[in-house]
């Protein structure tokens, strides 16, 4: 199964969301002191949204692909047999109630399971 490089993008994401916001911070004092807005404006139409729309749809896909690839790793004869269910609303949960805060934990932790169980990622 190949749907855990969408459980990988999540840890993935958020660090990249972190730079980003350090970056657009960084940006908005050097455009408020000497450029005169141009950063800013193009930060704050061009790069958020499309951050933004990435995060939507990782946040539909997360849950979809932990329980997709939790189901095919318990149909394999992997020594690990994880509960598709659980994991899924595991992941959905952790997305829903820390806006991916423990998304990144479990994300991780799957991931590590299945490399000891299948060997990839």
């Amino acid at each position: 199964s190949r749907w855990w490089y969408w459980i990988a993008a999540i840890p993935l994401y958020v660090a990249l969301g972190g730079l980003l916001a350090v970056l657009f911070i960084g940006a908005f004092l050097f455009d408020l002191f000497l450029t005169g807005g141009i950063v800013t404006i193009f930060g704050a139409f061009v790069v958020v949204p499309i951050v933004g729309l990435l995060g939507l749809v990782l946040s539909v896909m997360y849950p979809i692909a932990t329980y997709v690839d939790a189901r095919a790793i318990a149909e394999s004869d992997a020594s690990w047999s994880p509960d598709p269910l659980v994991w899924g609303l595991a992941a959905l949960a952790t997305e829903v109630l820390s806006a991916f805060t423990l998304s990144i934990v479990l994300a991780l932790y799957y991931l590590y399971k299945r490399h000891v169980a299948v060997g990839t990622p």
